[in-house]
């Protein structure tokens, strides 16, 4: 049975606990103390039918703990639950005669009995029967309403009908007083265990929420957390807080060629290498992706964030050890000192990180950038060109000049190079340097180099028409 509690097997117990001794306390008041006080038998035989009756709260209980278990219910299990409570229900109309309240002829008091014999055999010849010790599928669907109001069902008719009735003698108000006492017991350690579990269960929900699960850092809502307590700190020591932001170059490769868990096993060695090759003031979280965070609180100038830079770059030198074998990984870094004139929020200062590692990229990767204004200029006017390239088709904005292709030898005209010139709505004009690179990162350059092809074409024919080339020239 104990196998079939699964992951909450104190909860099970508890709430079966609590069905076992309200049925306890029904079962003394209605059945077991009329039936003793009636009774003309010896006080041994007396003493064993109430005992045999009472037992029928320790089956009541391993009954709830059958059914409330989080595993599958199986068909052995409901034969077996069936015929429990088929047992119990031969029990109660026993001890209904008992009693001396109603008289029960022994073809119905036996019924129960019998389809409980029958029930039994049913519960051992079934192949599932083989299941019932192990600890089966979870269920996916608890049944929590039905588990709710059977205890509360338990622990509310025991309270109502201690209200409604009076002790008939000096050892019924004892057995009332110990079993309700021993029930608020069971109830309040129920209580003191749910409110434990919530409360761990709430601090597993921040932890998930605010930790990487793959690696256990902090993740980007955490980080930014650190970095906004770090920042605001600094307005008072005088220090200046840095932030390193870190890619592991072309992260990509590796799980391309090894596989994903080759990629997950990576990032858990750098994880690892950063918190060992780091001092313990730095906190180190992983944003998304192959970017880690480093956030260095006590810095007090550029030169101390350098040096911490050098120290994550000296990291990567040694081979990460795979279970696929050994890899070398390389790291560009960016990193922002926190500059009350360019920063003012934790996302400025993350974004300047991140900023300096694309120019770290750019520069030929596995190297540090450091960020200043300018690289800022920089992305902000490229995206301008990004955010303008995508409407400039529409606009008409494009447009096409063409360098003749001369035969020497010959002197005729041969071909045409099209070329693409940019002029924007306000005159500016864009280097094909500047704008083409965008095109190709952003997707743009699908559309434009088939507008492109059309155009050149266009051009071809119409010369070709009107005789200013030969027909066999190229574009």
């Amino acid at each position: 049975m104990q196998r079939r509690f699964g992951r909450d097997p104190m909860n099970v117990v508890y709430d079966s606990l609590i069905i076992g001794l309200g049925s306890w306390f029904l079962i003394w008041v209605v059945f077991l103390n009329p039936a003793r006080e009636i009774s003309q038998d010896l006080v041994s035989i007396t003493a064993i039918r109430g005992a045999t009756l009472a037992s029928s709260a320790i089956v009541i209980f391993l009954l709830a703990t059958l059914l409330f278990a989080d595993t599958e219910r199986t068909s052995a299990v409901w034969f077996a639950a069936s015929a429990i409570a088929c047992s119990l229900i031969g029990d109660f109309l026993y001890a209904t005669n008992q009693s001396g309240r109603y008289e029960i002829s022994d073809q119905f008091a036996n019924a129960p009995y019998i389809a409980s014999l029958f029930l039994v055999s049913a519960t051992v010849l079934h192949p599932s029967v083989a299941t019932m010790t192990s600890h089966s599928a979870r269920r996916l669907k608890q049944p929590l309403l039905g588990r709710l109001v059977l205890t509360t069902t338990s622990l509310v008719l025991p309270v109502v009908v201690l209200a409604l009735t009076n002790p008939t003698t000096d050892v019924d108000r004892t057995v009332r007083a110990i079993s309700i006492f021993v029930l608020a017991t069971a109830v309040t350690l129920r209580v003191v265990l749910a409110v434990r579990a919530n409360a761990v269960l709430q601090a597993k929900l921040i932890d998930s929420a605010q930790t990487d699960s793959l690696t256990s850092l902090p993740n980007r809502g955490l980080m930014i957390e650190h970095v906004s307590a770090a920042l605001e700190g600094a307005r008072f020591s005088g220090l200046s807080p840095t932030v390193l932001f870190i890619d592991v170059d072309r992260f990509k490769n590796i799980n391309d060629s090894l596989g994903h868990s080759a990629g997950d096993d990576v990032l858990v060695s750098v994880a690892q290498r950063l918190r060992v090759a780091l001092p313990d003031r730095c906190i180190v979280g992983r944003i998304s992706g192959d970017e880690f965070v480093v956030l260095d609180a006590k810095s007090k100038n550029q030169s101390d964030a350098v040096l911490l830079a050098d120290l994550v770059l000296e990291s990567f030198h040694e081979p990460l050890a795979l279970r696929q074998g050994d890899v070398f990984v390389s790291a560009s870094i960016g990193v922002a000192v926190f500059d009350r004139e360019i920063s003012t929020s934790a996302d400025d200062l993350l974004r300047n990180a991140d900023t300096a590692m694309y120019r770290a990229k750019d520069a030929g990767r596995n190297c540090v950038a450091i960020f200043d204004k300018s690289m800022l200029e920089r992305v902000n006017q490229r995206l301008a060109v990004e955010t303008a390239l995508y409407r400039a088709l529409e606009r008409r904005e494009l447009r096409l000049v063409h360098q003749p292709i001369i035969d020497i030898d010959l002197g005729d005209v041969i071909g045409f190079e099209a070329l693409m010139r940019w002029d924007m709505e306000d005159g500016t004009s864009v280097s094909p340097a500047e704008f083409i690179p965008i095109a190709e990162e952003t997707g743009i350059i699908v559309p434009i180099g088939a507008w492109a092809l059309l155009e050149a074409l266009t051009h071809l024919r119409s010369w070709i028409n009107q005789g200013i080339c030969r027909r066999d020239a190229t574009m």
